[in-house]
């Protein structure tokens, strides 16, 4: 399951890079919440405390995005 998880977070992570690159700012940061969500779940549950921060601050960045793309 986890496996699932962390290739959903790589997908919608791609696909939202390419939409905010076309200017799609709101689909492509929404993608990246749930790329990071993704992410997320997948460090607690490794207990892999780096890709925690990482993603916890990509998601507050995305949040962020997503606000100031309406």
């Amino acid at each position: 399951m986890i496996n699932k998880i962390s290739w959903i977070g790589t997908l919608t992570s791609i696909i939202g890079s390419f939409l905010v690159a076309f200017h799609l700012f709101q689909l492509g940061y929404i993608l990246f919440l749930v790329g990071s969500l993704s992410w997320l779940t997948v460090a607690i549950v490794k207990k892999d405390k780096p890709l925690l921060i990482l993603n916890a601050t990509f998601f507050i960045a995305n949040i962020i995005g997503v606000f100031n793309s309406f």
